[in-house]
């Protein structure tokens, strides 16, 4: 129903921010990393999702739209609520969650309270396939790098992101966290390039 909400942070309670929109008062359960982002006084922009229960509605707050689509996808995975996928994004930051989740690294997920193994295990299995990594966060380019062997496939999945519009520098960004990614041939290093942001 609401996509987003602009107005001023007039409150703050635990877990929760209140939003003034003209005059009304919204109140939105956010995670640690936006309640740091909201300051008492200041206009903001929160990006939001409304849960409808029986027993009650819910509305919850982001300062970034990735820090709502990873709550998203989430929700998306058997066992996990709203209030379990709040309290992950306040243990972990999107971006370091998504690539934990892209590596399989169940050890750091376990880590952020509330979440056990088999349900750390399950987030790996589900969400997998989902996740957008940036690629910033996991490599230097290729020519800065020379543990990375640049073989035949590296160069042609290279020029294919070059004829796809990507710049030389960017292609090679990508195909190199492809490959540290696991990806070895042409194709694998280019389905996985566009995976990552």
């Amino acid at each position: 129903m609401f996509s987003y909400l602009y107005g001023e942070i007039v409150e703050y309670g635990v877990s929760t921010v209140v939003v003034d929109v003209n005059g009304v008062g919204y109140e939105l359960a956010v995670s640690g990393y936006t309640m740091a982002d909201c300051k008492l006084g200041q206009k903001q922009k929160l990006y939001t999702y409304m849960q409808v229960k029986e027993d009650g509605v819910s509305l919850f707050g982001f300062s970034t739209l990735e820090e709502k689509n990873m709550f998203l996808r989430l929700i998306s995975v058997s066992g996990i609520g709203c209030k379990v996928a709040q309290a992950i994004l306040s243990g972990i930051d999107s971006n370091s969650l998504a690539l934990a989740i892209f590596n399989g690294d169940t050890k750091l997920l376990t880590k952020i309270k509330g979440l056990g193994k088999k349900t750390a295990e399950r987030l790996v299995l589900e969400l997998k396939e989902k996740v957008v990594v940036d690629a910033a966060d996991m490599v230097l380019p290729i020519t800065q790098n020379p543990d990375l062997q640049i073989n035949r496939d590296i160069q042609n999945a290279i020029a294919v992101l070059c004829s796809l519009g990507k710049s030389q520098a960017d292609a090679e960004k990508l195909v190199e966290a492809a490959a540290k990614l696991g990806a070895t041939t042409t194709e694998e290093l280019i389905n996985m390039a566009f995976r990552i942001n």
